[in-house]
């Protein structure tokens, strides 16, 4: 009888959980942001939380926490409680354990959805001799130590790690080129049309003004698709024949071992928000590309980022 008894008990609350799982979500959700507010990340995901709102039908609270470059942030996501609550963005981390930031990787976290990709690009100065990438990387291969490439922002991260890896694949020695540092794109672009520096790491739309301006222009893109908005930034398909992926990419995302059917429900969301007009309109407007991907083509994406992101930094130097 008292087995019995307690049975019936566990199956009812196993009933409840069920029923609270598949209801999810039954309060606001929380989604921490490893970054400033007004950068790309928190207005990306801002975007894309007015449209989780209305899908989900619950508030969506933007927790910005950039402290650290963003590995407080990413620590918080990681060490969340898995129950679908209290996610994040993700994006390209594989930078920290070289530089002894962090030690982050895919299995600290439950890849949801992305939302959002900006390829690099490889920029010149208006007065540059280099009219084509395939010119420049030449003459950056046969004297390396002889040019400036500013990164935008700290060097080993989301502009510059694609194109050292464009670079290192070409046949350069990518260790014995100058790569400067520095506090983000818009100083360093002006710093390039200046002559300072003799190329950029940076998206298309954060130089879409001095481009506009005669300032400063594309080598190439680092996409396999050329840029809309952007006709006169070859790709690297065009440029040297070998098609080239690298850039940003922004992803929902949570700490690992979150329920399935959660998980499921969160990516269906995302994939209904990056598919609306609205959205699309608002990231136009701010000059963000639309990327999504599944939680398994993002899970792919994440371990193809460290495994690329640890030959470039080896090559680059970095932790040694």
């Amino acid at each position: 009888m008292r087995f019995s008894v307690l049975a019936s008990v566990l199956m009812a609350f196993a009933g409840l959980a069920g029923t609270a799982q598949a209801d999810y979500p039954e309060r606001p959700v929380t989604i921490i942001v490893p970054a400033a507010a007004g950068g790309g990340g928190d207005t990306t995901t801002r975007i894309l939380a007015r449209e989780l709102k209305d899908i989900l039908g619950q508030p969506i609270t933007i927790v910005n926490q950039g402290q650290g470059g963003g590995v407080v942030g990413l620590t918080a996501i990681k060490n969340a409680t898995p129950d679908g609550y209290t996610v994040g963005l993700l994006f390209p981390y594989a930078g920290y354990k070289a530089t002894g930031q962090a030690d982050f990787s895919a299995k600290d976290f439950t890849p949801i959805a992305n939302f959002n990709g900006d390829s690099s690009s490889l920029l010149v100065g208006s007065g540059s001799r280099f009219n084509d990438l395939k010119t420049a990387l030449e003459a950056i291969k046969a004297a390396p130590g002889s040019f400036k490439v500013h990164c935008s922002g700290g060097c080993g991260s989301v502009w510059d790690i694609p194109v050292a890896g464009m670079m290192l694949d070409y046949g350069i020695d990518v260790a014995a080129i100058k790569w400067v540092p520095g506090q983000g794109a818009a100083p360093g672009l002006i710093e390039l049309a200046a002559g300072g520096v003799d190329f950029q790491t940076a998206s298309l739309p954060e130089a879409s003004a001095l481009m506009s301006a005669g300032r400063v222009r594309p080598l190439a893109v680092l996409s396999p698709e050329p840029v809309p908005g952007f006709p006169n930034a070859p790709t690297t398909k065009q440029s040297i024949g070998t098609a080239v992926d690298g850039g940003t990419w922004r992803a929902l995302g949570g700490p690992a071992g979150m329920p399935g059917d959660v998980v499921a429900k969160l990516d269906a969301a995302v994939a209904k928000a990056t598919q609306s007009t609205a959205y699309k309109e608002a990231m136009a407007k701010a000059n963000f590309g639309v990327k999504y991907l599944n939680g398994k083509q993002l899970e792919e994406l994440m371990l193809r980022h460290e495994k690329d992101t640890a030959r470039v930094m080896d090559a680059l130097g970095y932790g040694k």
